[in-house]
């Protein structure tokens, strides 16, 4: 009779674009207490869009929406008619573009990315500037690349400059915080000036105020090397002594159903908890806005969780609903410190980093459309409308 039911369910949850790959997760589902979820792709909709690209001259915004590359420079609503300024920018924007491995595609009219939609967002204000990959590849052609990783939370690539011999610039993004750490210039204009304690501060404080704007924050840098520095290799050797261009802040919009489904899983009793590896202002700010915590209460970081032992694990969990720039593992960790606690805990995502979680929860759920097959493959469930 059991297994009667539960078939049953199974294909009610069919019905409603739920694949459920194991029988026993109809029932584990119904009992669910914590439900633990990425930000980007799975509450929000991993469609970024450049609004704001701040260098040492100032902070510009980018109008238009989407991946046309079809709007504007501004600065206070008007058009930006400082020259300076906007080199500034085109030079931040060129290495955003070249450390990049997204495409830009336009079909019968479309726009539309292949890659990750981040980068994507990165080539499309590129092109707002003028600047386009093709261009770009002809004077910079790449001769190597040091992988991004969620551990590193960066990405470099190295290429020949074609206008000037014997010369190989490397270009670099990622985490403003852990880029800006392995920087020790900043590009002013056309020179590169020393990184003083004071300006590292406002740069910071640049930082955390796009943060709590809600954009997800980037930053860019780059470096020259000696035209045989990359006949050995290349290694993370080559990101340091950077030279900070400038930072970025993307804004990733929440899933217009994501708040009201936080709410009605609140109603049933069930806690919602965001986990992701986002600056911790802005997982705050989204996790206010979805109502996932209280406005002004802050994330807990990966690197204050790498600290805890277990019961400070346990006092963290109870303090606040929402971590950030957190690490595959730190997700696996909180999935089990729930359910050390006696939680039956869901766990949603649909990234490659995010399957050891979805494996350990009680109940892994992965993303239908956009999610991996890796994390599709450690998942109890499937969504296939990603809704």
């Amino acid at each position: 009779i059991t297994t009667i039911v539960l078939s049953l369910g199974m294909q009610r949850m069919a019905g409603r674009n739920v694949i459920v790959r194991k029988l026993a997760a109809v029932e584990t589902l119904g009992s669910t207490t914590v439900i633990c979820s990425d930000k980007t792709g799975t509450l929000t909709k991993n469609e970024m869009t450049v609004r704001t690209v701040a260098t040492a001259g100032g902070r510009v915004d980018f109008t238009g929406i989407g991946y046309e590359p079809a709007g504007e420079v501004q600065q206070g609503g008007a058009a930006v008619s400082n020259p300076a300024l906007l080199e500034e920018v085109a030079k931040l924007l060129r290495a955003a573009g070249l450390s990049n491995n997204a495409t830009l595609i336009e079909q019968d009219g479309r726009w539309s990315i292949q890659g990750d939609p981040t980068e994507g967002a990165l080539l499309v204000a590129a092109r707002k500037v003028g600047l386009a990959r093709a261009e770009l590849d002809q004077r910079f052609p790449r001769i190597g690349e040091v992988p991004f990783s969620s551990e590193r939370k960066l990405m470099s690539t190295a290429h020949n400059d074609r206008a000037h011999d014997n010369r190989v610039v490397v270009f670099a993004k990622g985490a403003p915080d852990v880029l800006l750490a392995r920087c020790t210039h900043e590009r002013v204009g056309e020179t590169s000036v020393p990184l003083s304690d004071e300006r590292r501060a406002a740069i910071g404080a640049r930082i955390e105020q796009l943060a709590a704007d809600a954009l997800r924050t980037l930053g860019v840098a780059f470096r020259t090397l000696p035209g045989n520095a990359a006949g050995g290799g290349l290694g993370e050797e080559i990101e340091q002594e950077l030279v900070l261009l400038g930072i970025i802040g993307m804004i990733d919009p929440p899933r217009p159903e994501a708040r009201q489904a936080v709410a009605e899983a609140q109603g049933a009793g069930i806690r919602a908890i965001m986990i992701t590896g986002d600056h911790p202002i802005t997982a705050a700010a989204i996790a206010a806005e979805l109502g996932i915590v209280a406005a002004g209460v802050p994330a807990i970081t990966g690197g204050e969780l790498q600290r805890l032992d277990d019961a400070g694990m346990q006092a963290a969990l109870a303090r606040s609903s929402v971590f950030a720039r957190v690490a595959p593992e730190h997700k696996l960790q909180l999935v089990r410190a729930l359910k050390r606690n006696g939680e039956i805990t869901a766990m949603t995502g649909d990234g490659v980093n995010d399957a050891p979680a979805l494996k350990a929860a009680d109940i892994g759920v992965a993303m239908g459309i956009t999610g991996t097959d890796v994390s599709k493959g450690a998942a109890d469930m499937m969504l296939t409308e990603d809704n």
